[in-house]
């Protein structure tokens, strides 16, 4: 007899919010905590793009910002406020795929001066031994490198050099005895 479509007891009124996401054609439950606050980013992430960003101050019991940029200017921070986490770091790889013949010669010269870590890896594919040497220096001249590591690497073996000197330039220089196929890579990391 009685067809209410809605309930008139208060405490048993409720409603879902749905959000459309036209990317995907669907709808979806909008997201809230704990206490029932809508959140604005289910992953607690919102993406800004801004030129001369200014923010309030922060407060480290409720706020947290992670940022990704490139020459970012912010004002002088203060170890009573303020504390700086890094996510994510710059990184460069690259690699060489070549046969070598005999005599010395050089590979994968890398002005690895914006990179705090550096390392070299060099694979022996076939031909002979091989014998490796790490080399740094201050500009891209030959006359100016120097050895810091050496290595054999017989067929079919690997070796890794790490860069332990702060310099501009570092490279391999790969001696061989005969026409020798290798396979290198750099890596580094801000």
């Amino acid at each position: 007899m009685n067809n209410l479509v809605f309930n008139n007891t208060a405490k048993n009124l409720s409603a879902v919010v749905y959000g459309y996401d036209p990317n995907v054609l669907d709808y979806f439950p909008i997201a809230v905590d704990s206490n029932g606050l809508i959140l604005f980013s289910p992953s607690g992430i919102v993406t800004v793009t801004a030129t001369n960003f200014d923010i309030r101050y922060l407060n480290s019991s409720t706020d947290s910002v992670t940022v990704t940029a490139t020459n970012l200017d912010i004002r002088n921070l203060s170890g009573d406020t303020d504390s700086v986490t890094t996510y994510a770091k710059n990184s460069v790889e690259d690699n060489i795929s070549t046969s070598v013949p005999s005599g010395q010669t050089p590979v994968l010269t890398k002005d690895i001066s914006p990179f705090s870590e550096n390392s070299f890896f060099i694979r022996t594919v076939s031909g002979a031994l091989i014998t490796v040497t790490l080399q740094v220096a201050p500009e891209d001249n030959d006359d100016y490198y120097y050895d810091l590591a050496t290595q054999t690497v017989p067929v079919s073996s690997n070796a890794i050099f790490t860069v332990t000197a702060p310099m501009k330039y570092a490279r391999l220089r790969v001696q061989a005895s005969t026409n020798t196929a290798i396979i290198a890579y750099y890596n580094g990391r801000a």
